[in-house]
C-alpha cells in the first residue's frame, strides 16, 4: 500500500510528522488500537512499525469496523489536541472520510418524500439551480461521483442526495445547500407534503447549519420569496363603510401591514365616494398602486376587506383592475381576498371566543371543509338567533359555515343570525352569491371546495382564477364570481383600534 492517492497513506503520511515530534507515539498507537478492540470488537493487535506503510495497514484495519477510525484518531490524539500538527491530521480526516451528512432514517425518509412530492419530475433542474445557487458548485447532479456508493441504478433522489452529502465540508455558519434544497422543494408543494417536509427540514435544520429556530424561518423566507411564494405576505388592509342614511355614500380607508412586527401604516388617505362604481374605482387604484409599489414583495399578498354586517356580502372579489399593459381582471383572481368583519373586529369581549376556535383550526390542519366541522344552510333555510346562540354558546367544534344563500341583513344587528356567528367566534364562513338556488349548487360548491379547512383560502383564490378540479362548474354556475369568504383569526391586529381609528359607521347594501 503506497502512493498519495489511497486515503489511508495520505493520513498515516500527515500522522508521521506529528510523531516525528513525539517520543511515545508507539504507546499512544497501542492505547489505540485497544481501545478499538475494546470497543468496536477488533481483535487485539500491537504496531507493526513506524514506516507510512505500517501505519497506513493500522488505520485501514481501523476502519474496516464502523466507527474504528475516529476512535482510533481520538485516542491516539491525547496530549495533541490543541497543536497546529493535529488539527492539520482532524482537517484532512474530515476532507478523506467525510463522515454521514444524515442519519439513515433521516436519508430514508427525505428519500420517501421527494420521490413522491409533485416536484419529482424536475428535482434535477431545481438541484442545479440550489448548487449554483449557493456556490457549493457547478456540476451537475449526476454528473460526479458519490463516496456513498449512490448512482443512477439506484435511482435519481438517492443520487440527488449523494451529491449534497459528498460537498465539501466546511458549512458551519450557512445552511448546508440541502437544507436550501429540501425547503425549496417544500415551498413548491401543496400541502400536506409541504409541511412535511418542513417538519422534516426542521428536524436536522440544527444538524445542517440552522441553529435557531429564527434562522431556519429566515431561511424559509429567503426561499419562499425567490419562489414568488413568501411564507410572511405583505397584506392589503381596505376598510368600506357606507352611511346609513345615504346608502350609496362609501368611506374607503386602507393600510400597509408588512411581515414582521412592525404593525399597519396608512396607505393614502380617507376618501368619500357617491357612488358604487367610484368605490370600485378608488378600491381598484389603491390595489394597482400598491402591488407597484411592492414589486416583487407584492407576490402572494393577501387583500382583507374590513366591512360591517350590512356590506358582508359586497362582491369585492370581482372588482376589476387593469395592469398597466395587461388584461382587466377581478382582484380575486390574481391575489387571495378575504373578507373580515368589522363588528368583531371592533369589539375586543367577542375576541376570546374566535381565538378558541382559530386555535382549534390551526392545531388541528387536517380538519376537512367537507367535514362535521362545517354546516351547510340549504337555500332559503333561516336561522333562528336565538336557537342558534344556544346551540353555539357551549359548542367547540363547529368552525364553518357555508351558506347556500347569503342571509340578507334586515337592519337590526340584535335579531341578526350572521352576528350570533361572529360573536360565537366562528372563523370560517362562505357564502354563495346568487347561483346558490340552483339544483346542483351544493354538490358544485363541496367538490370544488373540498379539502382542508386551514387550505381554504388558497382554494377559493385558484377558484376565482378559474384554476379548478372541474370545468363544468364555470359554465354552469360561475361559481368562480359567486363566493365570498370571511375568514378571521389571530393576525397581530388585535389591540390595533387606535391605530387604525375607525370611524362610527352603519351600512345601506341593498
Amino acid at each position: 500500500m503506497s502512493g498519495s492517492r489511497d486515503p489511508y497513506w495520505a493520513l498515516a503520511n500527515e500522522m508521521l510528522r506529528l510523531q516525528r515530534s513525539s517520543t511515545d507515539t508507539a504507546s499512544a498507537r497501542r492505547a489505540a488500537l485497544q481501545r478499538v478492540a475494546s470497543e468496536h470488537g477488533a481483535a487485539p493487535r500491537s504496531p507493526e512499525g513506524a514506516t507510512v506503510e505500517a501505519l497506513a495497514l493500522e488505520l485501514a484495519y481501523c476502519a474496516d469496523h464502523p466507527g474504528g477510525l475516529a476512535v482510533y484518531l481520538e485516542e491516539f490524539s491525547r496530549g495533541h489536541r490543541k497543536t497546529t500538527s493535529w488539527r492539520a491530521v482532524e482537517r484532512l480526516h474530515r476532507q478523506l472520510f467525510p463522515s454521514d451528512l444524515l442519519e439513515p432514517h433521516h436519508r430514508r425518509t427525505l428519500c420517501e418524500l421527494l420521490e413522491s412530492c409533485d416536484q419529482a419530475p424536475r428535482l434535477r433542474p431545481l438541484a442545479l439551480r440550489v448548487l449554483h445557487e449557493t456556490g457549493a458548485g457547478p456540476a451537475a447532479p449526476g454528473d460526479r461521483g458519490s463516496g456513498r456508493g449512490h448512482d443512477e441504478r439506484h435511482g435519481e433522489v438517492p443520487a440527488l442526495l449523494a451529491v449534497f452529502e459528498d460537498l465539501p465540508y466546511g458549512w458551519e455558519n450557512e445552511p448546508h445547500p440541502l437544507l436550501v434544497f429540501v425547503e425549496t422543494v417544500a415551498v413548491l408543494e401543496d400541502t400536506p407534503l409541504r409541511a412535511r417536509l418542513h417538519a422534516w427540514s426542521g428536524r436536522v435544520a440544527a444538524h445542517l447549519g440552522c441553529r435557531s429556530p429564527q434562522r431556519l424561518a429566515r431561511l424559509r423566507d429567503e426561499v419562499a420569496a425567490r419562489a414568488g411564494r413568501p411564507l410572511s405576505p405583505y397584506r392589503l388592509l381596505l376598510e368600506i363603510t357606507a352611511r346609513t342614511p345615504v346608502p350609496d355614500l362609501y368611506t374607503v380607508r386602507s393600510w400597509v401591514v408588512p411581515p414582521g412586527p412592525d404593525g399597519a401604516r396608512p396607505y393614502g388617505e380617507p376618501v368619500q365616494l357617491s357612488s358604487r362604481a367610484a368605490m370600485e374605482g378608488e378600491v381598484a387604484g389603491r390595489y394597482l398602486s400598491c402591488v407597484q409599489e411592492l414589486g416583487e414583495l407584492s407576490a402572494g399578498m393577501v387583500v382583507e376587506f374590513l366591512l360591517p354586517r350590512p356590506l358582508l356580502w359586497l362582491p369585492v372579489d370581482q372588482i376589476m383592475a387593469r395592469p398597466p399593459d395587461s388584461v382587466a381582471r377581478p382582484i380575486g383572481a390574481d391575489h387571495t381576498v378575504l373578507v373580515r368583519s368589522r363588528d368583531r373586529w371592533a369589539k375586543p369581549h367577542w375576541r376570546p371566543r374566535l381565538h378558541a376556535r382559530s386555535d382549534l383550526l390551526t392545531t388541528a390542519p387536517e380538519t376537512a371543509f367537507e367535514s362535521a366541522a362545517v354546516r351547510v344552510v340549504p337555500y332559503g333555510e333561516r336561522l333562528r338567533p336565538v336557537e342558534l346562540l344556544r346551540q353555539l354558546r357551549h359548542d367547540r367544534e363547529q368552525l364553518g359555515w357555508l351558506f347556500l344563500e347569503p342571509p340578507p341583513y334586515t337592519g337590526g344587528l340584535e335579531g341578526d343570525a350572521v352576528n350570533v356567528l361572529l360573536e360565537m367566534g366562528m372563523p370560517v364562513i362562505v357564502a354563495v352569491r346568487e347561483v346558490g338556488g340552483h339544483p346542483e349548487a351544493e354538490r358544485k360548491t363541496r367538490k370544488v371546495l373540498a379539502g382542508r379547512l386551514m387550505e381554504l383560502p388558497e382554494r377559493v383564490r385558484m377558484l376565482r382564477g378559474e384554476v379548478g378540479p372541474d370545468a363544468e362548474v364555470f359554465s354552469v354556475l360561475d361559481l368562480h364570481r359567486h363566493i365570498s369568504l370571511v375568514w378571521d383569526g389571530r393576525d397581530g391586529l388585535e389591540g390595533a383600534d387606535s391605530a387604525l381609528g375607525h370611524p362610527s359607521t352603519g351600512g345601506g347594501l341593498r
